[in-house]
């Protein structure tokens, strides 16, 4: 018999684990860079409209985590649910990478140049798009 509660649990954990990263590393790069005036000024909005332009990777992986979702949960402690189960961990995964796009470029963007107010922005945005990748509420116990 399949039990789908440790599943659920581990895809919680890593989106708390992701997050957190997702928040702690450019926290980290602003404390320990401190007043940095930036090397390349001219990178500022390049790099500002990529980050926000990779938003839509996020869009695209998060129709794939959607249905593996949707396959996982359909089929609940059958025969197949291992194998439905372990390709939603590894979408979930590639979501959460691809979400986290905006906030690393917005690193990128602070060692250009410097601003830390559009890499706070970024990695809101990055947040924002995490939480589409977090495990149903519902189903977690």
């Amino acid at each position: 018999m399949f039990d789908a509660k440790p599943q659920w649990r581990t895809l919680r954990t890593v989106w708390r684990m992701q997050s957190a990263s997702a928040l702690l590393i450019p926290i980290i790069v602003v404390w320990v860079m401190g007043d940095w005036d930036g090397v390349f000024q001219s990178a500022a909005l390049p790099l500002f409209t990529l980050a926000m332009v990779s938003l839509f990777v996020t869009l695209w992986r998060f129709r794939r985590y959607k249905l593996a979702l949707i396959q996982a949960e359909a089929l609940g402690n059958e025969e197949g649910a291992k194998a439905a189960w372990s390709v939603l961990h590894r979408e979930q995964m590639l979501g959460l990478l691809a979400a986290e796009l905006p906030g690393f470029i917005g690193v990128i963007h602070f060692f250009c140049t410097g601003e830390w107010i559009p890499l706070l922005l970024l990695v809101l945005v990055s947040l924002g798009a995490m939480a589409l990748y977090r495990p149903p509420a519902a189903w977690v116990k």
